[in-house]
């Protein structure tokens, strides 16, 4: 959230965007991309009306936050943990399902009075299907060495992020879901990439 908006909380800023003449302008870095999702998921939670302001990308959205063209941004912590930690932006929730250690002072949404609002960004490493399973395994146990080393662990932390190791059938479960979670928000907001 922008560091000049007069608010302090979840709370605060719902409140004030129901009041302010427009509500509530929230940025992203794209129509279609994780931010708009969350915005609108965000929207309809709260029940209030906010203003999507699309930008190409995450930086122009940050400069953009951190000037008060708008008031919000729902996105990974790595893009804006220096901002953060400079006082330039204010961190009101984290939307994931338990506090980050780099940011333990920030609540997450459940703890901030929204209960239910997880959103978390995610990247995987995918194979082409006919791959060999030998070497799906080989791959597999490599990858799992690098996201449980001490090491991995502590420059993913440092970055706001979390590392979690998923086997192939456990990542293809997860997979299959995020489509059923999303889609709602997606079809309800009438949301189209560009």
């Amino acid at each position: 959230m922008s560091g000049k908006l007069p608010v302090n909380s979840m709370k605060e800023l719902i409140a004030y965007g129901k009041k302010k003449e427009g509500g509530l302008f929230y940025a992203s870095s794209g129509n279609g991309s994780i931010q708009h999702i969350a915005g609108e998921l965000l929207s309809r939670q709260s029940r209030q009306a906010m203003t999507h302001v699309p930008y190409k990308g995450s930086g122009p959205a940050i400069n953009d936050l951190i000037a008060s063209n708008v008031d919000m941004f729902i996105t990974t912590p790595p893009s804006v943990i220096g901002h953060f930690a400079g006082g330039r932006i204010k961190a009101l929730a984290y939307t994931g399902s338990k506090r980050h250690p780099s940011m333990a002072n920030v609540p997450t949404s459940a703890e901030a009075g929204l209960p239910g609002y997880e959103v978390e960004s995610w990247f995987a490493v995918f194979a082409p299907a006919k791959t060999p399973p030998e070497v799906v395994g080989k791959l597999t146990g490599e990858i799992r060495k690098i996201v449980e080393s001490e090491a991995f662990g502590k420059k993913v932390d440092e970055q706001g992020a979390f590392a979690t190791y998923m086997d192939p059938v456990a990542l293809g479960m997860f997979v299959d879901q995020e489509p059923a979670t999303w889609s709602k928000v997606i079809k309800a907001a009438d949301i189209k990439p560009d």
